[in-house]
């Protein structure tokens, strides 16, 4: 998770801030979710129009009076709505802002989900700038905790990098100026160092010798990117280089200056992009799984979900609203009008008139945002680890597998039963409940408050003196690893194991020396020899 406070050219203006956030200009296309905090109203225009009186209230202030966090989370994250809600609460806690009136909205558009916070600078209560002492030292140390709290994925907080950095919002229109410590940190997240790293070693001998050839053209130079899985596009004003399936890109320039989109038009002419036929040779990195595919559609099928569902939304909330209007402007012509009415009374009915309206609106506005709050709900998006939890819980031994990632590693003491060779096997034991880690560990409960951990690779059993918890562990071992088991753990676990192995005529037999040569003493005595 990376936090950065936004510098703004100016005084800049809240309602301009405001409106690119919640992105009037694409009707919110690229808008995940919004909340107010802190303000009286239940519309968007009149908590803007609310925070702009309040901010013009003083006049004494010609700096700017709005701060803007962005919180963004690595590839793969999409922290719970509750989550967010308390990352925003403890950054501000940490600027001692909590109190102050503000905006937050997160963004899908782009690799990393994000939060945008826009906060009011001018304290609620005494009208003055608040401008805390050393701020994006707070946020970073508060990012770290934030990161540990909600277990998300940990990034780099050098906060003696990031003093005096200058960062700018990025508009579809506008080229980002990212100084280079920040750059880095976007590396962190989209990969973009490792592609451009890529790139250069694989690709770009083979670019230059198109560009150095007097006789070639965008053609050939879109044919050799293809053949390294990569094509060349208009992003903003310039040219990136990005993987054909994936959201993976890096500016062209930066690969090499020949790239850039003066050069390449100097060279060729008008930039023109092509779709090339020749097949990819080699790909960056390795390619996503067939999960993640589906995943990918998934998420995306709610994103369009939600776009319609929230444009169906705002039109039949604004045909209400206006037909409650006119209904009630109809009623107060009708009092205008009314011969029978005394003059000295039509106050009181107007009056009345309005406090209809007004409970009425205020019903219509409470619906819909309750409304609006179910879509958000139901088509949210979730993070790749929490998919496979989800398929995994549904018996999917691939979603398992993937969540299995990570080897998995025990230690000297603790009782496992494994495969000798360390066999791995993600079948799920049907007949008990399990619950399942988000590191795809399946934990089933034993009699005697014991537990069976399985992680694929081995069985981690947490009680060593209940026997029957012993014969499901070690029906659930024989099942997921064959008849010959390797068992780790103290000496009670090991003689618990090969006496209910005996008493259970269970078949077990076992890799470990000690164990194997006792286990052969009792087959002699049993045969009499």
């Amino acid at each position: 998770m990376i936090v950065k406070q936004v510098s703004s050219k100016g005084k800049g203006s809240f309602q301009a801030l405001a409106a690119y956030l919640l992105d009037f200009k694409n009707e919110a296309e690229k808008v995940e979710g919004y909340d107010f905090s802190n303000c009286p109203f239940e519309e968007i225009d009149e908590n803007i129009s609310y925070i702009k009186q309040m901010q013009e209230l003083n006049q004494m202030v010609q700096s700017d009076k709005s701060l803007h966090l962005v919180v963004s989370f690595q590839e793969e994250e999409f922290p719970s709505q509750e989550v967010l809600a308390d990352i925003e609460m403890e950054l501000l806690k940490s600027l001692n802002m909590q109190e102050h009136h503000r905006l937050s909205v997160s963004h899908n558009n782009t690799n990393n989900f994000h939060l945008h916070i826009a906060v009011n600078r001018l304290n609620p209560n005494s009208n003055l700038l608040v401008d805390p002492w050393k701020s994006k030292m707070k946020l970073q140390k508060k990012a770290e905790e934030l990161e540990e709290k909600h277990k998300l994925k940990k990034d780099n907080h050098p906060v003696q990098l990031i003093v005096d950095e200058k960062v700018f919002i990025e508009e579809d229109d506008k080229r980002s100026k990212i100084k280079s410590n920040q750059y880095k940190d976007q590396e962190i997240h989209s990969g973009m160092k490792n592609l451009l790293t890529w790139i250069k070693e694989e690709a770009l001998d083979e670019i230059l010798e198109v560009l150095n050839n007097p006789k070639s053209d965008y053609r050939e130079l879109h044919d050799v990117l293809a053949k390294y899985n990569l094509e060349l596009k208009v992003r903003a004003n310039g040219l990136v280089i990005g993987d054909k399936k994936r959201k993976l890109f890096v500016k062209a320039s930066n690969v090499h200056r020949s790239l850039s989109k003066g050069n390449l038009e100097k060279r060729f002419g008008l930039f023109m992009e092509t779709q090339s036929d020749v097949k990819a040779e080699k790909n960056f990195g390795n390619p996503k799984s067939l999960l993640w595919e589906k995943y990918q559609r998934l998420m995306e099928q709610r994103k369009i979900t939600k776009k319609s569902e929230l444009s169906l939304e705002k039109e039949s909330r604004l045909a209400l609203r206006e037909s409650i209007k006119l209904k009630y402007k109809e009623q107060l012509a009708l009092v205008k009008f009314n011969n029978n009415i005394p003059s000295n009374q039509k106050p009181q009915h107007r009056q009345i008139i309005y406090a209809h309206q007004k409970e009425e609106l205020q019903e219509l506005s409470e619906g819909f945002s309750q409304k609006r709050k179910d879509i958000h709900k139901q088509n949210r998006l979730y993070s790749y680890k929490e998919y496979l939890l989800e398929k995994a819980l549904n018996g999917d031994e691939k979603a398992l597998e993937a969540l299995r990632r990570t080897t998995m590693s025990f230690k000297a003491n603790e009782n496992i039963l494994r495969h000798p060779q360390g066999k791995v096997n993600h079948k799920l034991w049907q007949s008990l409940k399990v619950q399942i880690t988000k590191e795809g560990k399946a934990v089933y409960e034993l009699e005697g408050n014991g537990k069976v951990i399985d992680t694929g690779v081995y069985l981690k059993v947490t009680v060593e003196d209940n026997d029957r918890a012993i014969l499901t562990s070690l029906q659930m071992a024989k099942k997921k690893y064959g008849d010959v088991l390797d068992v780790q753990g103290s000496l009670e676990f090991k003689k618990r194991v090969m006496m209910v192995n005996e008493r259970y005529a269970l078949g077990i037999r076992f890799s470990d020396k000690a164990m194997r040569k006792v286990q052969e003493q009792e087959n002699k005595k049993g045969m009499g020899l």
